[in-house]
Order: C-alpha cells, then sequence, then structure tokens
C-alpha cells in the first residue's frame, strides 16, 4: 500500500513540475488527502492558473483564492489537519519529497523504451525544462542540467534542441462567452400547439431577418394583394411551399405568410436566369422575397404573381468578421468516434503529440503553441445502437466506457488549452435537433476535466471571434435535394445554410426536428467561423468572409458508412488562427 501511495506521489509531483507548479511537501500531502487526488489534480492545476497573483508556489494563500468552493473547502480542512503534525514530520517530509522531486523530474526527462524524437505525452521536452532553470530553479536539481555525457549517463540535449517548446497560448488566460447554448431551453410536450409556436417563431425570425435586404424596404403582406384588381407591381415575402417545375419548364410555388397564400411563377427564359438559378436551389419552408407583376384572378380564381426578381436572406456582401488581439488559434474536429473497431487511435494520437509540440517540424510545434482552443463538434463516442447492427463494429460496448477512454486520451491534453465538447447523433441524448449537451452522468470525468459540454448547435466567442457549431444532421436532406451538391463537397453545402440562414431548413425531412416554442437553428448572428462535422469529409474555405469548415472524422470507413457511399477522410485537423482568420489543415495521416 505504501508503495502505491510513493508511485501516486511520483505521477502529482510530476504532473505539478509539468504545470509549472512548485508545491512544498506539506502541501503535497494535502493534496493527497483529498478523495481521488488524480482526478482532481487538473481541476486544481486549471484553478490556479486563473489567480492573476498566482507566480509558481502552492501556497495556502493561493488555496485562498481558488474559485471553485469544493476544491478550496477540501484542502483548507486538509491543511488544518496536518499543521497539528507538521512540527514532528518536517525533517522526514524535506528529505522525502526532495527524493521524489528528482526522480520524477529524472524520469520526465528520460525515457528509454520511447524513441528520443517523442518525449513521453504527459511530459515536457528536455529543453523545456531547461529553459525554466531561471525562473524555478528550485524545481530542477542542479546536476541534472550539468550531467556529463558518459557512458552511464544519459546524453541531455542543449537548448538548441529541435524540439524546444514554449507554446504561446499558455501565456494567455482563456477568454470565451457561450453566446448561445440550446441546453436547459429545449421542453416541449410534442402538441400542436409546440409545433405552431416553432413555425412561427421561424417566420418571424426570417422575416426580421431578410428585412435588412436594402431592396426590401416595403412589401406588402399577402392579404392585401388579393385586395388588388388590376394588375400592378408589387413585393412581398414568406416562406416557400410546393415547388415544381411545370411543363413547359416554368418553375410554381407557393408563397406563405401569416395572412395568407399565394402562387408564384417564374418562367424559364433568358430574362430571368438569375431568379431560375436562385429558385433550383430553393427549399421548401425557406424565406424569399419576390418582385413581380400581380395578375388578379378571374371567375373567383385566386391571383398569381409572375417574379422578375427573387432574393433570399443571404450574408451581406460588406460582412466583416471579428479577429482577436492576440495571436492564438483553434483547433476543429469532430467524429471521432471512440469505441469503434474503426476509431483510428494510432491519427488521434498523433494529434495529441502535436498539441504537446512534440512534432519534428519547427514550424508545427509554433503552430501548435498557438493552439488555445479545441472544439469537439459531435461524436466524441461511437455509442450504443445508433445504427443497425452497431455491435458488430464496436470494441468498447459500455456507454460509461467509451466515455472513460474518451477522457483518459483527452486528458494527455495541455491543460492551458480550454475544450469544448458539442454532443452528436452518437452520444446519449435525443436524435431531434436541437440537441441538449451530453448529460453529466455520462461524461463526469470531461465536466471535471474543465470541458465545457454544449448543446447542438451552440454559438461561442473565443477572444472576440464567434464561432457557430453545429454537427450537421440536416447535411444529407440538403444534399439529396439540391441536384448539384455532392457529400465529397461539404462547403458548398455549408454555403446553402447561411444563404437560408437556417441550420435545418426543410421541415419533415429525413432531420428529426423538435417541437419547441423557439427556433434555435436559425443563424441569426453572422458568424466569423462555420464549423460541421458528421459527415466525415474534410473541407475548408470561405464564403463572403466566413470561415467554413467540416473536420472530417478520426474513424476508418465501416460497412454503415460503404452503404451510403461516404469514404472518409481521417485524420485531418483544421486550425484556424483567430487573430487573422487564416487557416491550415494538418493531415496526421503525414505528419510524423
Amino acid at each position: 500500500m505504501e508503495t502505491k501511495i510513493t508511485e501516486q506521489k511520483k505521477v502529482i509531483l510530476n504532473r505539478l513540475i509539468n504545470s509549472g507548479i512548485n508545491i512544498s511537501p506539506t502541501m503535497l500531502d494535502n493534496v493527497m488527502n483529498i478523495n481521488n487526488p488524480l482526478k482532481n489534480l487538473n481541476l486544481l492545476i486549471r484553478e490556479t492558473s486563473f489567480i492573476p497573483s498566482f507566480k509558481s508556489h502552492l501556497t495556502e494563500t493561493v488555496i485562498k483564492d481558488i474559485s471553485d468552493e469544493k476544491l478550496q473547502r477540501v484542502l483548507k480542512r486538509n491543511i488544518s489537519k496536518t499543521n497539528s503534525l507538521l512540527l514532528h514530520e518536517k525533517t522526514n517530509k524535506i528529505s522525502e519529497y526532495s527524493n521524489l522531486q528528482q526522480e520524477a523530474v529524472t524520469s520526465s526527462l528520460m525515457d528509454k523504451n520511447l524513441p528520443s524524437e517523442f518525449p513521453p505525452i504527459n511530459e515536457k521536452s528536455k529543453t523545456e525544462y531547461k529553459s525554466q532553470e531561471t525562473s524555478n530553479t528550485n524545481i530542477l536539481p542542479k546536476q541534472i542540467t550539468k550531467m556529463k555525457n558518459t557512458k552511464k549517463t544519459p546524453r541531455f540535449e542543449s537548448t538548441k534542441s529541435i524540439f524546444t517548446f514554449k507554446p504561446i497560448a499558455k501565456e494567455y488566460k482563456s477568454n470565451y462567452e457561450i453566446i448561445q447554448d440550446p441546453t436547459n431551453k429545449l421542453f416541449t410536450d410534442g402538441k400542436y400547439d409546440d409545433f405552431y409556436e416553432l413555425t412561427l417563431d421561424k417566420f418571424n425570425k426570417l422575416k426580421n431577418l431578410i428585412r435588412k435586404r436594402p431592396e426590401v424596404s416595403s412589401t406588402t403582406n399577402i392579404n392585401n394583394i388579393f385586395r388588388i384588381s388590376n394588375s400592378i407591381e408589387i413585393s412581398t415575402l414568406g416562406l416557400v411551399d410546393k415547388i415544381h417545375k411545370t411543363k413547359k419548364g416554368n418553375f410554381l410555388f407557393t408563397l406563405e405568410d401569416l395572412t395568407g397564400k399565394i402562387s408564384v411563377l417564374i418562367q424559364n427564359n433568358s430574362e430571368n436566369l438569375d431568379s431560375v438559378k436562385i429558385i433550383e436551389r430553393t427549399l421548401n419552408d425557406q424565406m424569399v422575397f419576390v418582385k413581380g407583376l400581380y395578375n388578379p384572378g378571374e371567375h373567383g380564381r385566386k391571383g398569381i404573381i409572375f417574379a422578375s426578381y427573387i432574393s433570399k436572406i443571404d450574408i451581406p456582401t460588406n460582412f466583416q468578421p471579428n479577429l482577436s488581439p492576440d495571436p492564438l488559434s483553434i483547433a476543429l474536429i469532430s467524429d471521432i468516434h471512440i469505441g469503434s473497431k474503426e476509431f483510428e487511435e494510432g491519427l488521434f494520437t498523433k494529434f495529441i503529440n502535436f498539441l504537446n509540440g512534440k512534432s519534428k517540424n519547427k514550424l508545427l510545434r509554433e503552430k501548435a503553441g498557438k493552439i488555445k482552443y479545441l472544439v469537439i463538434n459531435g461524436d466524441l463516442i461511437d455509442g450504443i445502437g445508433i445504427y443497425p447492427n452497431q455491435q458488430e463494429d464496436l470494441v468498447i460496448s459500455d456507454i460509461y466506457k467509451q466515455f472513460k477512454k474518451a477522457s483518459d486520451l483527452l486528458l494527455e491534453i495541455p491543460d492551458y488549452i480550454k475544450i469544448f465538447f458539442v454532443s452528436g447523433n452518437h452520444e446519449p441524448v435525443r436524435n431531434a435537433i436541437p440537441r441538449p449537451a451530453v448529460p453529466k452522468k455520462y461524461c463526469e470525468d470531461l465536466v471535471d476535466m474543465g470541458i465545457k459540454c454544449l448543446g447542438n448547435p451552440s454559438l461561442i466567442k473565443t477572444h472576440n471571434v464567434n464561432t457557430l457549431i453545429y454537427h450537421g444532421e440536416s447535411m444529407h436532406d440538403i444534399n439529396r435535394l439540391i441536384h448539384d451538391l455532392d457529400i465529397n463537397k461539404p462547403i458548398e453545402t455549408m454555403k446553402e445554410f447561411l444563404i437560408c440562414r437556417h441550420l435545418a431548413p426543410i421541415f419533415g425531412g429525413k432531420t428529426q426536428i423538435a417541437p419547441i416554442d423557439t427556433d434555435h437553428l436559425i443563424v441569426e448572428k453572422i458568424p466569423d467561423i462555420f464549423h460541421t462535422g458528421h459527415i466525415h469529409i474534410n473541407g475548408i474555405g470561405k464564403y463572403r468572409n466566413v470561415t467554413l469548415v467540416n473536420s472530417g472524422c478520426f474513424q476508418a470507413q465501416t460497412d454503415f458508412m460503404k452503404s451510403f457511399g461516404i469514404v472518409p477522410t481521417p485524420g485531418i485537423v483544421p486550425v484556424i488562427e483567430l487573430d487573422s482568420l487564416d487557416f491550415l489543415s494538418l493531415d496526421f495521416k503525414k505528419i510524423n
């Protein structure tokens, strides 16, 4: 038992050293006396990073400034108990601590079982330890930095080592805001009134958005149009319904507002080429503005509009995105599918090594050092019973064990990187969107690590830059209904979401939409970054200055994917620089 405790102390001390925290023997014992100290260690490290006055020494004064009341209370109680024994054990503790400290640092610098170019995942590079000597000289035994090159003693690299890693992101505090998150706002009885309220909210919000277009200065509601008795140029707006092509090749559809419905015809001729292109990519339930000649009906028939111009809400052509004042980046991933036989754990480990600055390439280490935020956009785990015969594709068939494996992997990511996790269709939450965050009972370890669990979709602000995160369930519906869209070109599909300013414009398609009184799927605030996943195909681009990213996956092709013709692109991670919105895609199949 004593050996187990000593080993645990080594692990804890080593983690604290790696985080730049110096701790006294007494305070180390106080940390050891916390229930499940290893589990709470990340919380302690994260809390101290938020204290402006904290330098490197974990003291009783620092404990008083910890914002987590539960952790603070436990540590204060342990300190009180320990103080009465301090005088009797001081000498022995110092001796034991010195040995542990030297052994922890030495083990973090030397691992003969790993290749020299890949230091252990949880530990800093040799040169980073050396670079800390000036600020934390009491952490490193002097003899380590002055060791001579002998046959019995490994040679340590100089400060000119190619593996120097000094992440600039570590120097900045997390600065984020959750602007939109549907979690705790999704109550419904599934009654008719809920469906009506959802449609009404959708109509009013989309109407307010399209009225911001310059040409929509004055429109007439449909009921008033029917009172007109002569042919006249009019303009109106509404939701589209029942689009079809006539025998003559023209396009006929119904336009509906809160006062009524009217038929609109777009003639397929040379004068209406722009309008024809728009209507060919228009779906039911989208908001459009129509201008044209109204022809009153005769003999009791209702009139019709012969449209000469049609437009959607879209993104303004002069949109200018927000930028960060700081040189930081955000990494965007999705569809990891931990628990699946096809989970590409090797590629994911390479990604984690990259985040820890263990790339051979100096430029890649610089890029890694700027990453302050990581978004996991759904399907972190493979789940249970998601599709027919899924059990044949699983190596972990317990949902809790899948999340445990996920937390073990994510624990290796540097503490200074803030992680956001949005629920996907493989997580243990309802399938209908908008979707709440994964309940804590499933992912308690992730929450304890400081990972922010969010619903789908969510909008976050990180260092002044707004990122819309949507898993992408409705992409299949859009691709199926617009003939020239391709699942292998996700950016084109994402553009359609922004043009109609809705993430699931079609009600009644394959995408399940929950009947609630507020439509959380409307893109009211234009994002600076729009991030989707779900289809396992990597893509990155821009549309009217909005950066679009579909992050691909970390799962090889399953038989279920093959049945849909999906050829995944695993191991490609998009990284966006928040101060410029420049981007790069890192292919970990090619990065050593």
